[in-house]
């Protein structure tokens, strides 16, 4: 499966929104470390997913760009 910006946006909100729900919903003993992992788990999930999708963004800018130059350069060869 290949990520777009727009998949990684709608990962982001979906991840968002299940972290912000998750707080204080277990504070019994048998789910409270499963609890805590995951309260520390998806910041971190949260991150790679921004990140990820910076790069990709980039990426599909840069090659844009290239698209142009080169489309510039066939048009004055011609």
């Amino acid at each position: 499966m290949f990520f777009t910006v727009k998949k990684l946006d709608e990962l982001e909100k979906i991840v968002q929104k299940n972290l912000m729900t998750a707080d204080n919903h277990h504070w019994d003993m048998p789910h409270k470390p499963y609890w805590i992992n995951y309260r520390e788990d998806m910041p971190k999930c949260l991150m790679v997913i921004r990140e990820f999708r910076d790069i990709v963004a980039a990426i599909e800018k840069e090659k844009a760009e290239n698209i142009k130059k080169n489309t510039r350069k066939k048009q004055k060869n011609s």
